[in-house]
């Protein structure tokens, strides 16, 4: 009787095992970057976070955008369908374009006042031009967010615990722009350079912003859990 049982004991320790086995090499298997989705946003994913709040240091917190968003906005729009009106006099429609990349945009609509439009553009222009001058490839800026109903930032808190309920976003004045991945573009000859790292995209666009935020057109935070800078127009 006690060899059957020593032999039965013997036999659930190897399936127990054989078990762990197959569970640890279904995890490696599924953790393969080929089983990996890659972003579909953009052509390009470069890099991290890089060291742009260390030297740059934006911190203009939402108190101090939302002024300034209330001062320059409009007044907050309920819902999507009073976006029509607004655009007669106030709003502009942001869309790609040669320097800017327009995500996907889930939680927000592409309008932003005429102030905020040309300040992006502004952005976008700027920084392919310090790519220019350095002999670089054509990368565009990824605008992830930009303007939000009260409809947007009540269906954005229920699923994003960071989100406030008083959002500059909803003055058409804010939009965000990423700082974890930039659009690589082949279509224009003038770019004919080498590849830029992350790093140096990064500090790039950290200079543009820095240089605007130093002429007082703009607010800037960086925001840490979201991989983009908050960004508020000041005209």
């Amino acid at each position: 009787m006690k060899s059957v049982k020593h032999g039965t004991k013997k036999k659930r320790i190897m399936a127990i095992m054989s078990f762990m086995l197959v569970a640890v090499m279904a995890v490696l298997v599924y953790a393969l970057p080929g089983n990996v989705d890659e972003p579909k946003r953009v052509t390009r994913v470069v890099g991290g976070r890089g060291n742009i709040q260390a030297i740059y240091h934006f911190g203009d917190v939402n108190d101090t955008q939302l002024l300034a968003a209330q001062e320059f906005g409009i007044e907050p729009l309920k819902s999507r369908t009073d976006i029509d009106n607004a655009l007669e006099s106030t709003l502009i429609q942001v869309e790609t374009s040669n320097v800017l990349f327009l995500e996907t945009l889930t939680h927000s609509v592409p309008y932003l006042t005429k102030g905020a439009g040309n300040l992006l553009n502004t952005i976008a222009t700027r920084f392919q031009e310090k790519l220019r001058d350095k002999g670089l490839a054509q990368y565009q800026i990824v605008v992830t967010s930009l303007l939000r109903t009260e409809d947007d930032v009540r269906r954005l808190r229920r699923v994003n615990s960071n989100a406030v309920s008083k959002s500059c976003h909803m003055y058409g004045t804010t939009f965000d722009i990423a700082y974890n991945c930039f659009h690589m573009v082949d279509s224009l000859a003038d770019f004919e350079g080498s590849d830029a790292s992350h790093r140096m995209l990064v500090n790039m666009l950290g200079e543009t912003l820095k240089e605007l935020r130093d002429d007082s057109l703009c607010y800037v935070k960086y925001e840490r859990r979201q991989p983009c800078f908050h960004i508020t127009s000041r005209y």
